[in-house]
């Protein structure tokens, strides 16, 4: 489709804000910069105690598209709900406050987006990790699916952060919008995942497979409190198969290693040996050849961390680091990402996975759920 059939159609930007005065105002500038124009912005400044919200009424005093809404500070889910409710505009997209977008974002997501039919309710992009200053980190996972893709999205999580996802309004109207409950219980942070499997169970998804979002990796942000994280994934993951008793066995025990491979990297990290055990045995479940695997990955990572400090160590005081990192908006959004399989991401279970959503194993019976879908039960924080 021709960029200039989607020129005039209008897209909310919802960006909720909550203590991003340090990155606030690039992310705003790079959505000024979008080469698509018709845009309804809205930040949802959550209860900020920091310049958050004078940077928001600058830039709104600037560009009559931006609007501020300040509520107290209710969690980044509440947040997206309060600016999806404040707009108009037949798709929304969403962006966190410390993240980027390609200029070009909003133009390819929507041009892919709006020729298919209703039965196509979301597009998703791809990212790279960028760090405070904005430079180029390393490439996010190169792998994608598109159509129905419930039981892939379970278990490859594809789109990876909750600035690389655009829906139609519609969406909003059939499974309602982000749950707050999971940061009530002190779990909070993958409820964009949680709205993306919801929208999965109902849509078909449609993919931009290029890095066209920047994700930020900085210690202020939610994803670097590692425990929180992995038992906020765990708990997503459990309630999409709760949802949908017609998932296959072979989906379910793939998700949980899958959710339980992340957890066990993040309570490794923190040497929170007793929680690594527990995400240990949900894999060991699944598979003992994968757990065997991952037990000796850590064991191989620790040494090789080792071996790094002993090299840095040894060289000369003083000695000058090279820089090569090159800034997020100068990178070509059509150069290619790489990486993403690994020994339990591999090319035959995804095969094995696209068979399932082809097939409609997966399919959840909508008509018999009715509204139910709209109000998706209360995590809990015993999940894991």
């Amino acid at each position: 489709m021709k960029i200039s059939a989607v020129s005039d159609i209008s897209v909310a930007v919802i960006i909720p804000a909550y203590n991003a005065g340090r990155y606030l105002a690039q992310t705003l500038q790079c959505v000024i910069d979008q080469t698509h124009k018709a845009l309804e912005i809205v930040v949802v400044e959550d209860g900020s105690t920091d310049d958050t919200a004078s940077i928001c009424r600058r830039f709104a005093a600037g560009d009559a598209r931006i609007r501020v809404l300040s509520t107290e500070n209710r969690g980044v889910a509440a947040a997206r709900n309060t600016g999806i409710g404040a707009t108009t505009s037949g798709y929304i997209a969403f962006l966190d406050a410390d993240d980027l977008w390609h200029p070009t974002y909003v133009e390819r997501m929507l041009s892919a987006l709006h020729p298919l039919p209703r039965a196509w309710g979301a597009v998703y992009a791809l990212h790279r990790f960028i760090d405070p200053e904005g430079n180029c980190l390393r490439s996010g996972s190169s792998l994608s699916a598109r159509d129905s893709i419930l039981a892939r999205h379970l278990v490859f999580r594809f789109v990876g952060n909750g600035s690389g996802f655009m829906i139609r309004r519609a969406v909003v109207d059939r499974i309602g919008g982000y749950d707050p409950s999971y940061a009530r219980h002190g779990i909070g942070g993958c409820e964009d995942f949680d709205f993306e499997l919801r929208t999965a169970e109902h849509f078909k998804i449609e993919t931009v497979p290029l890095g066209l979002v920047g994700y930020r990796v900085h210690s202020e942000a939610m994803s670097s409190d590692k425990s929180r994280m992995a038992r906020s994934l765990v708990a997503v993951s459990e309630q999409c198969i709760g949802r949908n008793p017609e998932l296959p066995a072979f989906v379910v025990s793939c998700a949980r290693a899958s959710a339980h491979l992340y957890a066990f990297s993040r309570f490794a990290a923190l040497k929170d040996w007793h929680s690594a055990a527990s995400s240990l045995t949900y894999i060991y479940q699944h598979s003992p050849m994968l757990a065997l695997g991952v037990v000796a990955n850590l064991i191989y990572s620790k040494a090789r961390r080792g071996a790094r400090r002993a090299f840095s160590k040894a060289l000369p005081a003083g000695e000058p680091k090279e820089n090569n990192l090159q800034k997020f908006a100068e990178i070509d959004p059509l150069l290619p990402l790489v990486g993403g399989w690994s020994h339990f991401r591999s090319r035959s279970l995804l095969r094995r996975l696209s068979e399932i959503d082809r097939s409609g194993e997966c399919a959840v019976a909508t008509s018999r759920r009715g509204l139910d879908a709209r109000r998706p039960k209360r995590p809990s924080s015993a999940s894991m």
